[in-house]
């Protein structure tokens, strides 16, 4: 189970930041910028999920076995810090130095986002 989640939580901050970088507007031309539009949008959700998922967490602290302590609430309480770390601050780093034309797949919408699947098709 504590398997799961950590793929599941190290899956959660870096997908939606490497999403929102690429599907950026292709207004937004260098890497940096698009770092920032994407930052701008993800840092507070990102951070609210952080914050909600370690409270969930810390509940498993307070149990009476030492197994779900040992074996889910420790292991669980790193892969979080990691995962957000990794999401918020290395991402985004590591990101800015990609500075690829073939990144920039995002549309040449005038709303300022990439907008949904759908809209596109129907153009």
């Amino acid at each position: 189970m504590a398997f799961v989640l950590s793929i599941g939580f190290a899956v959660e901050y870096s997908i939606h930041v490497v999403h929102r970088f690429l599907s950026a507007p292709n207004s937004v031309k260098s890497a940096h910028a698009r770092v920032v539009y994407t930052m701008e949008f993800l840092f507070i959700p990102l951070t609210l999920s952080f914050l909600s998922s370690i409270i969930g967490i810390v509940c498993l602290c307070f149990t009476e076995f030492e197994f779900n302590e040992v074996y889910f609430f420790r292991p669980l309480v790193i892969v979080m810090i990691v995962t957000y770390y990794i999401g918020t601050l290395f991402l985004p780093t590591l990101l800015t130095k990609l500075d690829f034309e073939y990144f920039r797949v995002g549309c040449n919408d005038a709303r300022g986002d990439a907008g949904n699947v759908f809209d596109h098709n129907m153009k």
